[in-house]
């Protein structure tokens, strides 16, 4: 399935979370600064649960892959952040 078969909406959600990305990686893991680290090892392992990529369809497989990049790349920018 290619990218572009992607629904806008799914696009849009993608498109929404680089941005967070670039501003607050803490936005992209829905937690806030203020949460301690293993909070935001808790935060990181729910959305790897939710959007791995062997947990949905064909049609979702390539929009997950896609939001697990994000998101790990969140979470490597608050574990250099925090030194953890």
């Amino acid at each position: 399935m290619k990218w572009r078969n992607i629904p806008r909406n799914y696009r849009d959600r993608l498109a929404e979370l680089t941005e967070q990305l670039s501003r607050d990686p803490y936005a992209v893991l829905g937690i806030t600064e203020e949460v301690t680290d293993e909070e935001v090892k808790q935060a990181y392992r729910k959305l790897v649960s939710a959007y791995h990529p062997d947990k949905q369809g064909v049609f979702l497989r390539v929009h997950a892959q896609e939001v697990i990049k994000i998101v790990n790349a969140a979470y490597e920018r608050i574990c250099a952040m925090r030194n953890l």
